[in-house]
């Protein structure tokens, strides 16, 4: 009997180990350090490749003859890009550009059409030789920023590409208007008070290509 009672002792007793009543196991040495999963972001810097990138325009010669119209160019004399990289994915995330008045010219060759260009009724590079344009957001579809011209600052936001890889940058801006009258441009002011059919239409059509490379 007293066998009997010894044995189911032992039984028991095993029993109770096999569900975990036993010592705890020995976690000793195991990593239980948590783990930052925070994505890492990487800022990337370009810079403006000024002979590859350019600025298209188009002004139209009267209010609402859209067969009447000049086209020229305008180039870039610096610009910086950044983007950032996080998980794979770019984005643009600022910029500035310079613009040199002073190449703003007639695609059609006219010198005398350049100068007026120049002129205080126009962009007065004597007075400012340069303009710029500061990029605030881009939502994946259109780019803001503030252009700064003759002076006067105007906010602008255009359909926009962007294309980038971990040497270059792209960005293609889609047509959008700038209106000189609004930013009393003299040659507009004046114009408009003419009557209507000899006036020209003071909202000048514009679209860009940015080229920037890796610094």
């Amino acid at each position: 009997m007293k066998k009997e009672i010894l044995l189911g002792m032992a039984a028991f007793s095993m029993l109770i180990a096999s569900c975990g009543g036993g010592e705890s196991a020995d976690t000793t040495g195991a990593d239980t350090t948590k783990k930052d999963t925070t994505p890492v972001v990487v800022t990337n810097n370009y810079s403006v490749d000024t002979a590859a990138s350019m600025v298209s325009w188009k002004a139209y010669g009267s209010l609402t003859d859209t067969s009447k119209y000049h086209t020229g160019s305008l180039k870039l004399s610096a610009g910086n890009i950044t983007t950032s990289d996080s998980a794979g994915t770019s984005t643009l995330t600022a910029g500035d550009l310079t613009f040199d008045m002073a190449s703003a010219t007639d695609a059609a060759g006219m010198t005398d059409l350049d100068a007026h260009l120049e002129s205080a009724e126009f962009f007065d590079i004597a007075q400012f030789a340069t303009s710029s344009f500061a990029f605030e957001s881009f939502d994946g579809t259109n780019a803001t920023g503030t252009l700064s011209i003759i002076g006067k600052t105007v906010s602008i936001s255009a359909p926009t590409l962007v294309t980038i890889t971990p040497e270059s940058v792209n960005i293609e801006v889609s047509m959008f208007l700038i209106d000189f009258l609004a930013m009393e441009m003299p040659y507009y002011v004046a114009d408009a008070k003419q009557k209507p059919a000899k006036q020209h239409n003071p909202k000048v059509e514009v679209t860009a290509t940015i080229v920037a490379t890796k610094i």
